[in-house]
């Protein structure tokens, strides 16, 4: 089951998760080091929504932004 909206088509993300350590130059320290990159993926929020049109029933994986903007459905 893909984790995509069925509506807008959005899906995951893959971002960077940055570890730092240290101070900041502008609190007194020798500034940030990045220690660590790690690639992390970002999910949509999607929810599970039922819809009646007449008699068919369809079932869809809609995020959270089209089921806001629900003028779409």
């Amino acid at each position: 089951m893909a984790k995509v909206c069925e509506l807008c088509g959005k899906g995951p993300v893959v971002v960077n998760s940055v570890i730092r350590r240290g101070k900041a130059k502008k609190d007194g320290g020798v500034g940030r080091k990045t220690t660590g990159i790690t690639k992390t993926r970002q999910l949509p929020n999607l929810q599970r929504v039922t819809l009646r049109r007449g008699e068919a029933v369809l079932r869809l994986r809609v995020c959270t932004k089209c089921l806001k903007n629900a003028h779409t459905l």
